[in-house]
């Protein structure tokens, strides 16, 4: 392997890598043994055709593919390894092309930040870990940032929105209601068309908001299409009167054909759907709501940079047995063995989850409680006035 370029400006990983042909046949011959009943040669046993028969055989590119997906990663990590460079997210390659035998391929990756660890042990905090154990924890971890020099990358604030926004959908998309509203707002917008009625986007969303409500609060879950029939034959009657002749009959398709249409929905699409209706009874656009979180997703890349610095200097690591059980917990929550989540994930983000676990138990552990401080919180509190640092509000 030869490293062609290397650059990194504002924190974005720029190489190209050479792998030689003999590093490149080498990888063609470990792959081939997986593949034997894919190329079979006559006259040799399955794996163990030389190259040039393979290639008399096949073509001169056999296997080529196939030893790109292998050789690719494998020499990327190594140089990673060897340069002491951590990636963020995925590297993306913008450029392959084969070299006398060889591969030369360019990489570009988001890296994480040089950090400064200010002092992270002993902490002193106005709040108690018995009885206010979530304020205690908060307080220790926000000082512990605080203490840390270093700067954040725009692209780790993206993908840390990308995580926020991820599990807020899978926790949006759990909730009955806004399923409910988002067939609301289908069933709604689909009965005034069929009603020959003209209502804009907005006054749509903002009625299905107030029928959504009524059927909770009505507690009409159970009876819930024909508590929405009628209130769409209500609604519907108010901009268009009569009614067109069948129109109940229509409406009920609308409300099956929608049942259908979820059912046969693709689950992200479904996911992203119901997660557009939630927005909506914000009143809020995609951008909007990642604007509003972005405030909290730099508090958790500072605590993922805080918790990863302070394993690496603490040299903490993760063995095989406390790896395999967090991957049969995982293997649990979704009816699959260890061994099965091991060959479907990537097992590093388990391993650096569990890192931060043990870091920040190793912070909070060392933490005290400053009664001083927290005396003049209390007081300071029953008074009215503002508490330690905000710690409160966060």
């Amino acid at each position: 392997m030869i490293i062609e370029k290397k650059e990194i400006q504002n924190y974005v990983l720029d190489v190209t890598i050479s792998v030689e042909k003999e590093e490149f046949d080498q990888a063609r011959r470990e792959v081939y043994l997986k593949h034997t009943d894919s190329y079979p040669v006559s006259g040799y046993a399955g794996g163990m055709a030389p190259l040039d028969e393979l290639e008399k055989n096949y073509g001169p590119a056999v296997l080529y593919d196939e030893a790109l997906e292998v050789v690719v990663p494998k020499m990327f990590s190594g140089f990673l390894s060897s340069e002491g460079l951590r990636i963020v997210g995925k590297p993306s390659m913008y450029d392959m092309k084969f070299n006398e035998g060889g591969v030369l391929f360019s990489i570009k990756a988001d890296l994480y930040p040089d950090v400064k660890l200010g002092r992270y042990k002993g902490l002193s905090v106005p709040y108690r870990r018995a009885g206010e154990q979530d304020l205690f924890e908060r307080a220790v971890i926000q000082q512990a940032c605080m203490n840390m020099v270093g700067e954040i990358p725009p692209h780790m604030i993206e993908q840390k929105l990308n995580e926020i926004i991820a599990r807020e959908k899978l926790n949006v998309s759990n909730e009955a209601i806004y399923h409910l509203l988002a067939d609301a707002e289908k069933i709604l917008s689909r009965g005034y068309a069929a009603a020959g009625v003209n209502r804009r986007p907005s006054q749509i969303k903002a009625e299905s908001m107030d029928l959504m409500v009524q059927t909770v609060s009505e507690e009409h879950q159970d009876d819930w299409q024909e508590f929405f029939k009628d209130q769409v034959k209500i609604m519907a009657e108010r901009y268009h009167s009569p009614l067109p002749e069948g129109y109940d009959e229509e409406l009920q398709n609308i409300i099956d054909e929608r049942m259908k249409e979820k059912n046969e929905m693709d689950k992200d699409k479904l996911i992203d759907e119901i997660f557009d209706s939630y927005l909506n009874s914000q009143a809020l656009t995609r951008d909007e709501w990642k604007k509003k979180r972005s405030a909290q997703a730099a508090r958790e890349v500072c605590v993922d940079l805080l918790l990863d610095s302070v394993a690496e200097k603490e040299h903490i690591g993760v063995n095989d047995t406390e790896l395999h059980e967090a991957l049969e917990n995982i293997g649990s929550q979704v009816n699959m063995s260890s061994e099965e989540v091991e060959e479907k994930i990537d097992t590093d983000p388990v391993r650096w989850k569990l890192m931060r676990d043990k870091a920040l138990t190793m912070i909070l552990d060392s933490a005290v409680t400053d009664e001083e401080g927290r005396v003049k919180r209390l007081k300071q509190k029953k008074a009215g006035t503002a508490v330690y640092g905000g710690t409160e509000s966060l």
